[in-house]
């Protein structure tokens, strides 16, 4: 008999004994009366849990049988309303928090924007709290069709908005243009020039006329799409210049260097004594409990447990726990591995880096240099990037046809 619902109506657990107990579960399953976790104490007896309803249907069975039936435990809400019915005090608590929770029901306690990568999250929820969108505003003022065409107007960039009110949280799911500023498509004639030394080792053309192809090597300032398309006839005669903005994919293989290094030399922090934990209530704006003051020699960690009864019901009250372990400084040197795993380290976070401007790393040649007093990693790096910026282009005069008279 677990959970909150079984709980709030209430259970009793009953002890039944008797020549004829077979015949009294046969009747109490006939009836569709339920008895959960049902447990033989000896021959002629059994306890059982039983719903406060199902219970008052045992009657007409309980006259046929002639079995005994004790109530051995009442659980439940009615029994525990039933027990405090003269703590005055208790009821109206009970009563006060149920109207606290309707009330948080009706808010927005948890503003969540997923998906801007160009708009931070900070910048858009400073934008909806100057429209009025903020937390703590009642749910039946929230428009998310007007919340998703404001941000749609007020941000270029952002092309698509989902707007949807879950329980106490608004949902906001945003999509970005994905090109560049300077890659965005445009109406004007331009050509896509390189800005990049190397080979090209992929080129895929949308709109304009190739200048290269595959395999050849460029340099920067070269057109490698134009944006005038010649338009000829069945005998390969120009008719005339079309212009357009030239649009392609164009990737380039080139090389660049990598450079890092370190000193041996470090100052290591030492934990200097056991952690000091405190505790902090955040209400809204409001912060109760937290020491705030600057401490120095101190490792400080904060993780704050948002109070939810509900995964979407979340109510505006945080508990924070912050942990301050003291340290001491110790001057201390990096042996040739350490020194070696650092570099290994310092390269990782640089490729994942290249990664994310979509630069891919093909070959590589890095070596790594430990002295008596630093650590050096050079070398060089075989890349492949996107290639290509825009560059106007003006259409030229048409020519004037003199007639002879």
């Amino acid at each position: 008999m677990d959970g909150p619902e079984k709980f709030l109506h209430g259970f009793l657990k009953i002890s039944v004994s008797g020549d004829q107990l077979e015949r009294f579960l046969n009747l109490c399953h006939a009836r569709a009366i339920s008895l959960e976790k049902i447990c033989r104490q000896l021959e002629q007896n059994i306890t059982a849990y039983i719903s406060i309803n199902d219970f008052r249907k045992l009657t007409p069975i309980h006259r046929k049988t002639r079995v005994h039936i004790h109530i051995l435990e009442k659980r439940g809400l009615p029994f525990l309303l039933y027990k405090s019915r003269r703590r005055k005090c208790f009821l109206t608590g009970i009563l006060l928090c149920a109207v606290l929770l309707f009330w948080l029901s009706g808010h927005i306690w948890n503003i969540h924007i997923d998906g801007n990568v160009k708009n931070s999250t900070p910048q858009l929820l400073e934008f909806l709290d100057q429209q009025g969108i903020i937390h703590g505003i009642s749910r039946n003022k929230v428009n998310c069709s007007q919340i998703a065409a404001l941000l749609r107007q007020n941000y270029p960039d952002i092309t698509f908005v989902s707007a949807r009110v879950q329980g106490t949280r608004l949902l906001l799911t945003i999509q970005e243009e994905a090109l560049t500023e300077d890659l965005q498509k445009t109406e004007s004639p331009c050509d896509l020039v390189s800005n990049l030394d190397g080979k090209i080792v992929n080129m895929v053309i949308r709109n304009g006329t190739p200048m290269v192809k595959t395999g050849d090597i460029c340099k920067q300032g070269d057109i490698l799409v134009s944006g005038k398309v010649p338009i000829l006839n069945d005998s390969q005669e120009l008719v005339r210049t079309e212009y357009v903005p030239a649009d392609a994919d164009i990737y380039v293989r080139h090389q660049i260097a990598y450079y890092q290094e370190f000193s041996l030399s470090y100052e290591k922090k030492l934990s200097d004594g056991s952690p000091k934990t405190s505790w902090y209530l955040h209400a809204g704006n409001w912060i109760l409990g937290a020491d705030t003051l600057e401490k120095t020699r101190y490792l400080t960690s904060v993780e704050e447990f948002p109070w939810k009864i509900t995964e979407n019901f979340v109510l505006p009250l945080s508990l924070g726990k912050i942990t301050r372990t003291p340290y001491k400084v110790q001057k201390a040197v990096y042996t040739k591995k350490q020194a070696e795993n650092k570099a290994a380290a310092q390269f990782k976070r640089y490729e994942k880096q290249l990664l994310e401007r979509k630069i891919r790393i093909v070959d590589s040649d890095i070596s790594i240099l430990v002295d008596g007093t630093s650590c050096i990693t050079k070398g060089t790096l075989t890349v492949e990037e996107a290639c290509g910026k825009r560059q106007p282009v003006e259409p030229e005069p048409t020519p004037e046809v003199v007639k002879n008279s």
